[in-house]
């Protein structure tokens, strides 16, 4: 299996509550969170990919 067949590891955000979590995007983009087979811990199962990284949310320039 190549990388492009693999399960990637992400950040999912649940849409109900914000809550973050380590999660599998698969290839038909669905977002699971590791660990938790039931969702979220508020009880929602949809989530969303957060985008970005800690690297690129500071620049380091705080005129």
């Amino acid at each position: 299996m190549d990388e492009t067949d693999a399960d990637r590891r992400t950040i999912a955000a649940c849409e109900q509550c914000g809550s973050l979590y380590a999660a599998l995007e698969f290839a038909d983009e669905t977002l699971r969170p590791i660990g938790r087979r039931d969702g979220c811990q508020c009880g929602c199962t949809e989530f969303v990919q957060v985008s970005g990284s800690l690297s690129e949310s500071s620049d380091g320039d705080d005129d």
